[in-house]
C-alpha cells in the first residue's frame, strides 16, 4: 500500500501542475488573441489607448503588419494546442485520483487517448503554424518551433503505458471478483 500512496500523492502534485501550466497556456492563447486583435485595430484605426503600430511591432519583433498577424496568429495555435494537451493530462490526473488507483479501465482509456494526441495535436498545430507563417511571410528565425520528435515518442510511451494500465485493471478486476 505504500506505493499506491506514493503514486497517489505523485498523481496528485502532477494533477496540480497540469492545471497551472494549463491556465497559464490558456491565458497566454488570450493574451495572443488580445494581441492579434489590438494590432487589427490599430491598423485600421491608428490607435488603441494610446499605442501605436511601431510600439506594436516592436513588442512581436515585425517589421510589418502582416508578419505580426502571422507570427501573433501561429503562436496563438500553438499555445492553445499545449493548452489542450495540458487539459488532458489534467483530466487524467483527476481521474486517477477519483479512483485511487492508476488501475482502472477509465484510466487507461484516458491515458491513451492522452498518447494519441501528444502524437496528433502537435503534427497539425505544426502544420498550421507554419501555412500560417507561410501565408504571412514569417521569417523562419520568428516561426514557432514545429519539432514534435518528442512528443511523438512520448505519445507512444504514453499508449504503452495504457497497455500496462489496462492489463493491471483487468488484474483488479479478476481479484475482486474472488
Amino acid at each position: 500500500m505504500k506505493s499506491l500512496q506514493a503514486i497517489q500523492k505523485t498523481c496528485k502534485i502532477f494533477q496540480t501542475l497540469t492545471k497551472i501550466v494549463m491556465i497559464l497556456c490558456f491565458v497566454g492563447s488570450g493574451l495572443l488573441l488580445l494581441g492579434l486583435i489590438c494590432g487589427i485595430v490599430i491598423s485600421s484605426t491608428g490607435a488603441v489607448i494610446a499605442g501605436n503600430m511601431e510600439t506594436l511591432y516592436r513588442l512581436t519583433s515585425s517589421a510589418s503588419f502582416f508578419e505580426m498577424v502571422g507570427s501573433l496568429l501561429a503562436e496563438f495555435v500553438v499555445t492553445l494546442t499545449d493548452a489542450l494537451l495540458f487539459f488532458h493530462a489534467w483530466k487524467y490526473f483527476s481521474a486517477e485520483q477519483a479512483d485511487g488507483t492508476p488501475f482502472s479501465r477509465r484510466g487507461a482509456d484516458m491515458m491513451k487517448r492522452l498518447g494519441i494526441l501528444l502524437i496528433v495535436l502537435p503534427a497539425v498545430s505544426a502544420i498550421l503554424a507554419w501555412g500560417i507563417c507561410t501565408i504571412f511571410s514569417v521569417p523562419q528565425v520568428k516561426a514557432p518551433d514545429l519539432g514534435s520528435e518528442a512528443s511523438i515518442v512520448l505519445g507512444i510511451m504514453l499508449i504503452l503505458v495504457s497497455v500496462i494500465l489496462h492489463y493491471g485493471a483487468e488484474l483488479e478486476e479478476n481479484r475482486d471478483a474472488r
